[in-house]
């Protein structure tokens, strides 16, 4: 992981982006907070574009409402 010290050094954004196709960047900024960049693989595109999903957050929240789970616990006393 490379870091750049925005305070310090002065990037571009297309510079970062070059920079995280080779290697994750931790960027602190100069009023000193830290953010991360590397590149999306199609998993976390496909994670955030459900936790946008009004329908796929109702569909879960319908499922963890349904009765009939065993708990950790149950299991594990071979329930």
């Amino acid at each position: 992981m490379k870091t750049v010290d925005l305070a310090h050094e002065e990037h571009t954004l297309a510079e970062l982006l070059t920079l995280a196709k080779r290697d994750s960047i931790l960027i602190h900024s100069a009023a000193g907070e830290d953010f991360l960049l590397e590149p999306a693989d199609d998993f976390e595109r496909e994670v955030a574009m459900l936790g946008q999903s009004e329908r796929f957050l109702s569909f879960l929240r319908e499922r963890s409402e349904e009765p009939g789970g065993k708990s950790l616990t149950d299991l594990r006393k071979g329930g």
